[in-house]
């Protein structure tokens, strides 16, 4: 017998989904995240919870904010955390995430995190140099 232990993000999964107007099918959604209509079923059931990357692409499926369908599916602290005075020093990247990260699209959020990965690999292997 299958075990519905993530019940509760199904059930908020599939809301999101039926909140579109005219409703979308699972197998639309399914379709835009690249997914069977089956997986999307058995997520909306919480027989199953989808990996990061899959979350992300029903995210933009369904119109939602990444960090509330990753607080969704338990992947966050609910909580939300305390701002950290001066997190970002500079002033224009300050400004940067107040004002335009929201405007960018999924891709482009994306583009900027392989950015940053790049760049702390860089730093590391600059450190290793330096040993």
């Amino acid at each position: 017998m299958a075990e519905f232990r993530f019940r509760e993000f199904g059930s908020q999964v599939r809301k999101w989904r039926l909140a579109f107007q005219p409703p979308k099918t699972q197998r639309e959604v399914a379709r835009e995240v690249g997914v069977s209509d089956g997986f999307l079923a058995h997520v909306e059931t919480g027989r199953t919870l989808p990996g990061i990357r899959t979350l992300r692409s029903l995210a933009d499926a369904l119109g939602v904010p990444e960090l509330d369908m990753l607080r969704a599916a338990g992947y966050l602290s609910k909580a939300p955390t305390p701002p950290r005075k001066e997190l970002v020093r500079d002033p224009e990247l300050r400004l940067f995430f107040r004002d335009d990260w929201e405007e960018l699209s999924n891709e482009e959020r994306e583009l900027f995190r392989d950015f940053v990965r790049m760049l702390k690999t860089r730093l590391r292997r600059r450190q290793i140099r330096r040993k």
